[in-house]
Formats: C-alpha cells, structure tokens, sequence
C-alpha cells in the first residue's frame, strides 16, 4: 500500500495557473481518484464518481490516501475536459 500513498505525493506537486473563489477540491487529489477508479475498472467519471462517493470507499481513500473531499461530478468533468484540451 505504501507505494500507492506514493501517488497522491506526485500530484501534490500539480498547481493550478488561476484561483477560484470558493476552490477547496485538490487537482491531485481528483487525479488520484480517477487513476484509482480506473484501476478498479470503472469505464466513466459518473462511475468513478458515485464508487468514490460510497461510504466504504470514502473512509478507505481518507484513511489511506489522505483523500477527504471527494470533488463532484461535474467539477471532475470539467476538470477532464481541461487536461483533453491542454492535451491536443
């Protein structure tokens, strides 16, 4: 487990180029969910979003990930659609 608490680590380093009024979500900490949803095999960011949204799975990602805000689904959208045109 050790190496994947490693993750979040990397992307603590992300930085955003502008504040948001209101911003409390870690661009990190989205990162890390996403990769981890999809390692679970979860196909899309609904799915990733209502997994990451459970109980069991929100104690598990605050207690080993350090993860304690689970971001909503559009602002992991949004977020996605960012890197795609940053992307290309």
């Amino acid at each position: 487990m050790e190496s994947l608490a490693k993750m979040t680590d990397f992307f603590a380093n992300v930085e955003t180029t502008k504040a948001h009024k209101g911003y409390r979500y870690s661009v990190g900490d989205a990162l890390s969910l996403v990769i981890l949803g999809s390692l679970c095999g979860l196909r899309d960011i609904k799915q990733i979003h209502q997994w990451a949204s459970s109980t069991p799975v929100n104690e598990f990602l605050s207690s080993h990930f350090g993860i304690k805000c689970i971001p909503c689904y559009y602002w992991l959208s949004c977020l996605l659609k960012i890197i795609d045109l940053l992307r290309n």
